[in-house]
């Protein structure tokens, strides 16, 4: 859905992504240069998530790096 879950999947062992509907939105919205601004915003959101995390690399990159919020667990019934 955004940079921040691309860097949770590498994170987490992921040796690539897809970027799911971002770059279909982007078609819709604004053709060739549409799809170039979603990629960019998603490569935005990447490198600060990346600062945030104070990592240089994607191979720096490790599973403890990621939180799971409390609330987006499932809950036991």
């Amino acid at each position: 859905m955004n940079g921040a879950d691309i860097i949770a999947s590498i994170a987490l062992g992921a040796d690539f992504t897809l970027i799911g509907r971002a770059y279909l939105y982007g078609l819709m919205a604004g053709g060739r240069a549409g799809v170039d601004r979603a990629i960019q915003i998603l490569a935005e959101q990447i490198i600060r998530t990346m600062k945030l995390l104070q990592v240089r690399n994607v191979e720096e990159l490790e599973p403890r790096h990621i939180t799971q919020l409390q609330r987006l667990t499932p809950r036991e019934h």
